[in-house]
Order: C-alpha cells, then sequence, then structure tokens
C-alpha cells in the first residue's frame, strides 16, 4: 500500500517537568552553534591558521548573528493587523501595526521572539566586516568560512520548526505531505524543503572549499551559496503558508522581499569574484596582528 502522508507528531520538549524542562529548539539552536564553532576549527585549521582566531571569529559571529536575526524578525515578521486602532498616516487609516515598533526596548529581549535566516546571513557579512578591521585580514576569508559553518544552525533551526509544528506549508496531495499534530490537513513540509537547500548550499561550498580553487577567489563560496540558498528560497514561499496576516494582501511574500535583493547581490559578487579572478594571497593574505599594524587595500 503506498503512502499518502506522514503523520508528525513531536513533543517539543525532550523532558518536561514540574518546574523544569528542555526543549528541542534551544537544544538543536546550540547543537547548531556546536557545528559552526567546529567547521572554523577545523577550517582554520586546514588553512594553517592559528585556532585562537577561530574562537575570536566564533564569538563575534554568534553576537552578530544573534543581533540581526532577531533584528530582522522584529522588523519584519512582527506586524499584526489591528482593526479597530489605526495610525493614522499622511490621510490614510494604517491597520497593521509592528510589536517592536511599539516597544523598542524590546528589540534587546533576545529570549522572546525569533530569528530571520537573511538577518542570520547578513551577521555573517557584517561578521566578515567587523574582523577585517580588527585582524587586518580579508574579509571574505571569514565570510566564506563562518557561511560554511552557520548553516548548520539555519539546518538545525528547521528541524525545529518542524517539531514546533511553525512555517507549515500549504495543503498537498503529494505522498510526502505532512499532517502535523492533530491537524486535519496534509501539507507540504517547507520546513523540510528549506532544510533540503541549505544542506544543497553547504555542499557547493563545501566541495569549492575542498577544491582550493574556490577559496582563491574571494567570497565565490560565499556567493555560490547564498544564490542557492535565496533563488530555493523564493520558490518555496509559493507553497508556503503566509507568516503574518498582512501577506495575504501582496503578490509575493515577505520571505520572497527579502530573498529577492540578496539574491542579486550573490549572482552579481558571483560574477565579480570569477572577474576579479584568483587572488593566491587569499588564504593566507596579511599576517594578522590584534594590534593591526599591517592593513591590506584588497578587499
Amino acid at each position: 500500500m503506498l503512502l499518502n502522508y506522514i503523520t508528525w507528531d513531536v513533543s517539543p520538549f525532550i523532558y518536561e517537568g514540574e518546574h523544569f524542562a528542555i526543549g528541542w529548539y534551544g537544544t538543536l539552536w546550540v547543537l547548531g552553534l556546536i557545528g559552526l564553532l567546529a567547521t572554523l576549527l577545523l577550517t582554520f585549521k586546514h588553512d594553517k591558521v592559528p585556532i585562537q582566531y577561530a574562537y575570536i571569529t566564533f564569538m563575534v559571529t554568534l553576537v552578530c548573528v544573534i543581533f540581526f536575526g532577531h533584528l530582522f524578525q522584529g522588523l519584519f515578521y512582527e506586524w499584526y493587523y489591528a482593526p479597530n486602532d489605526p495610525i493614522h498616516f499622511l490621510g490614510t487609516d494604517w491597520h497593521y501595526r509592528n510589536y517592536y515598533f511599539e516597544h523598542p526596548w524590546k528589540f534587546l529581549d533576545f529570549a522572546h521572539g525569533g530569528f530571520a535566516s537573511h538577518g542570520l546571513i547578513l551577521g555573517v557579512i557584517v561578521c566578515g566586516i567587523c574582523m577585517e578591521k580588527w585582524l587586518k585580514w580579508r574579509r571574505w576569508f571569514f565570510i566564506d568560512r563562518i557561511m560554511l559553518g552557520v548553516l548548520l544552525i539555519g539546518v538545525s533551526v528547521r528541524i525545529g520548526n518542524m517539531i514546533n509544528n511553525e512555517i507549515c506549508g500549504v495543503e498537498t496531495t503529494v505522498p510526502w505531505g505532512f499532517v502535523f499534530g492533530n491537524s486535519a490537513y496534509v501539507l507540504h513540509p517547507t520546513q523540510l524543503y528549506e532544510l533540503m537547500s541549505y544542506l544543497l548550499a553547504m555542499g557547493l561550498g563545501f566541495w569549492l572549499y575542498a577544491k582550493k580553487e574556490g577559496g582563491k577567489y574571494r567570497g565565490l563560496i560565499t556567493a555560490v551559496m547564498i544564490t542557492t540558498i535565496m533563488l530555493l528560497r523564493i520558490a518555496i514561499e509559493y507553497i508556503k503558508q503566509p507568516q503574518m496576516q498582512i501577506e495575504y494582501n501582496w503578490s509575493l511574500y515577505m520571505g520572497q522581499w527579502l530573498s529577492i535583493p540578496f539574491a542579486i547581490w550573490a549572482i552579481w559578487w558571483l560574477f565579480r569574484a570569477i572577474e576579479i579572478g584568483e587572488n593566491q594571497s587569499f588564504l593566507l593574505p596579511v599576517q594578522p596582528s590584534i594590534k593591526g599594524k599591517r592593513k591590506s587595500k584588497v578587499r
């Protein structure tokens, strides 16, 4: 007998006691961070870089991805419908409000709210720029290697979304459709689709890194990975349920609007990296120095 759908009913808690509970989502976040650190340690060791710089890069990355991931979630995904309490703007009534605009101090409350994947990627780029300013290495050395590991956080988060029955797709008749929890509908497992897009991007990134030629082109690894993720994200959004009520009136969902500029930039940089050509000094561009006595003009 052929399978018509997959029943998915997993508890969001690993352990749930009377006064203490351990959730899958937070645990998976930690596992993703461990994967990021392990990737940095392995790549820095492979490139014969002092291992202490991997730990420094990890700490700066942690701050940047959490800050920008949370910031993007608040700015773009926390809109709610307020039909009886509109905002009057330019002579019209705006019936949608943003929780974080009304409570800006809540941006610093990282224990509540989610983390947008687009913000995580921007955080990686900002981290690379910060590391360049601090250690006087070219930014793409850091960005390429962080990108190889940061998607492990994305993979972990999407598994957490599946366990929490979040970010589900629309109804479907495909045999791999999921019935989440007590739902009566068979839905596309869009969390799984995005997870596979991350794994594909990671596979391409590690393949380029292993070939060595890819590592000589500044930002080529990052450009290929972001292009892959964003183009697939745009496609997946068409079969994903809107995450906010405001999106029902839009021709494109928020995830698509955010993915389009990232995809355009990544495609442009992909060709730009190839045009610039190989840079033999890219892997070890300038002798690192915390005090920053030397500075490279080539980015």
